[in-house]
């Protein structure tokens, strides 16, 4: 039985046994129709390792140019708040 848990609007994780695979949703660039589709994100041996490269990722995922080193950092740290958020709520 496959279960999924949902990071953001765009990002979920379903889990299997010894695996957990990321999932973000883009928009397909290929057909004319512009709808949103899961892709993969990649398979991580841990929820910790997964997350890590979720946040490290960020600032390849944000909607808007990052201009500026600080601008980078933010994001990330935006990031981090948000997973931190995600685990207090589920305690």
């Amino acid at each position: 039985m496959e279960q999924c848990i949902k990071i953001d609007e765009n990002a979920k994780i379903v889990i299997d046994d010894n695996n957990y695979t990321l999932y973000y949703r883009r928009t397909n660039s290929k057909t004319s129709v512009q709808r949103k589709q899961w892709t993969l994100g990649g398979y991580f041996p841990t929820l910790e390792s997964l997350l890590k490269d979720w946040v490290t990722n960020a600032p390849a995922r944000h909607s808007q140019r990052l201009k500026t080193l600080g601008e980078v950092v933010a994001v990330i740290q935006k990031a981090e708040r948000h997973i931190e958020k995600l685990l207090k709520e589920n305690k």
